[in-house]
């Protein structure tokens, strides 16, 4: 004899339905806004896999007061497959074999039905350990993946069920909410914590591992490192002739803020000595960046090459000829103070300006 057991239904009327549906809704909001207030950071997109092991509670309904669910628990595994599309947003598609729950009739185990699902999730990291809640104001780790992240997750997806017994689906489809969090190396590989609602009756708790591939930001070519790009002289402007105030040193140094190549205020009236004090010679000027150790090694060239470069556009700018101009990128890797302290790491951020 068999039974019709499984009532898997995305539409039912269940306390806790309305107050799934309203906190998907908040999320998908949430995500949306992130993207609409896009953060000024350079940010390059990666694609990721991964892979992961969890407990699962299932809860399939019965349609005979005979039958009932014996063991509602077991093991299962899920593999996955996303991209970093924002500092913030990535989005994934999935598949899971949840395991099974065994089902008696009159107390008595008659057989047990398997959960498979997949679907399409979007993923929110709302804080990072390195960034906070606001990256553009704080270490890049969102933009990199890197450090300790919390994030939400939502999406939709399919149900299929297998069984000896005779079963239906009446909903083939499922709402998928869940909170997690991921620690990101800086060799792309990242751990996760998640716990996952799949509707009303599917509970998933899972860890897993998830690989980035690509670099979190481009690397200029190694040629980069003597030669400037090419683009069009700057008009020739009118230098001050008055030799400054005191005697250029062979050395000098100017900062930048977190994450950033503009020049400021302090760095533009040191430029203009600069600029002043080589006018009427013929010295070779060698810029040098430099980062604090914040992010990943190639994000940190890319960036000390960034920095050396506006300086070299502003001295130009100044009457400096482009061919006294070499630049070179160092990163992180030559710190003149701690970059365990902000302090440190301030002093770090700079381009060193040598009088050749």
């Amino acid at each position: 004899m068999k039974y019709s057991v499984v009532d898997i239904d995305l539409h039912e009327s269940k306390p806790k339905r309305p107050i799934r549906v309203v906190a998907g809704a908040a999320l998908l909001g949430i995500a949306v806004l992130m993207v609409a207030q896009a953060e000024e950071r350079e940010f390059t997109g990666r694609a990721y896999i991964g892979a992961g092991v969890g407990a699962t509670q299932l809860e399939p309904k019965t349609n005979h007061s005979s039958l009932e669910v014996s063991e509602n628990t077991d093991t299962g595994f899920h593999i996955t497959a996303g991209y970093d599309f924002t500092t913030r947003l990535s989005a994934e598609v999935y598949y899971a074999n949840l395991g099974a729950a065994d089902i008696a009739f009159l107390n008595q185990d008659v057989g047990e039905v398997d959960y498979q699902v997949f679907g399409i999730s979007a993923i929110a990291y709302l804080f990072n350990s390195q960034s906070g809640f606001r990256s553009r104001k704080a270490g890049p780790g969102l933009a990199v993946r890197e450090g300790l992240s919390l994030y939400g997750r939502v999406g939709v997806g399919g149900v299929s069920a297998d069984s000896e017994l005779d079963y239906k689906v009446n909903h083939d489809a499922h709402l998928a909410l869940g909170l997690g969090a991921e620690y990101g190396f800086r060799n792309g590989f990242a751990l996760r914590a998640e716990y996952r609602a799949l509707d009303t009756d599917m509970q998933y708790a899972s860890v897993s591992l998830v690989k980035r591939f690509g670099r979190a930001a481009s690397v200029l070519p190694p040629a980069a490192l003597t030669r400037s790009t090419v683009i069009p002289d700057a008009p020739a402007q009118s230098v001050e002739t008055t030799p400054p105030a005191a005697v250029i040193r062979p050395v000098t140094t100017v900062n930048f803020a977190f994450d950033q190549s503009v020049i400021m205020t302090d760095a533009a009236n040191k430029l203009d000595e600069v600029a002043a004090a080589v006018s009427q010679t013929d010295d070779k000027i060698t810029l040098e960046g430099h980062t604090d150790w914040v992010a990943t090694e190639s994000y940190n060239y890319n960036l000390s090459m960034r920095r050396a470069e506006s300086v070299r556009r502003y001295l130009e700018s100044k009457g400096v000829s482009r061919s006294r101009i070499s630049v070179r990128g160092f990163g992180e890797t030559r710190p003149i103070a701690d970059n365990a302290t902000d302090e440190g790491r301030a002093m770090n951020r700079r381009v060193d300006i040598r009088i050749n």
